[in-house]
């Protein structure tokens, strides 16, 4: 009996550290891709509701002269997100991930919501 307990809580356990690391891994992921311009692929880390907002930011970008998109793009591509911490919310599969976007020293702090594996939220 004790061993099947210690089997059973090292599963439950597993499971959130891997539900944990899937969030920071989304949240990197999407980072990644917005910091690097590639808006379709930042756009598959994200819920569908959040998809729809995000898209509606991505059109109001393009409507942007074109050389301050440039200029836009060459400052993100001197930018890397760095994740600071990985916080569960409740018993869920929510989870809050705290970040920085930082050059040569940090610019901004923030964090965004991942709900079962997909963005939610930022900057909440």
């Amino acid at each position: 009996m004790k061993k099947f307990l210690f089997v059973l809580a090292v599963c439950v356990l597993g499971g959130c550290v891997n539900k944990a690391q899937q969030a920071q891994e989304t949240a990197q992921g999407f980072l990644d891709a917005f910091l690097a311009n590639d808006f379709k692929a930042a756009a598959a880390f994200c819920s569908d509701d959040f998809s729809v907002d995000f898209g509606k930011a991505i059109e109001d970008f393009e409507k942007l002269d074109s050389p301050v998109k440039e200029m836009v793009v060459e400052q993100c591509s001197k930018l890397k997100a760095d994740i600071s911490s990985t916080t569960r919310v409740n018993e869920s599969d929510t989870f809050v991930v705290r970040y920085s976007i930082v050059n040569s020293k940090e610019l901004i702090s923030s964090e965004l919501k991942v709900v079962d594996g997909k963005i939610v939220s930022l900057n909440k």
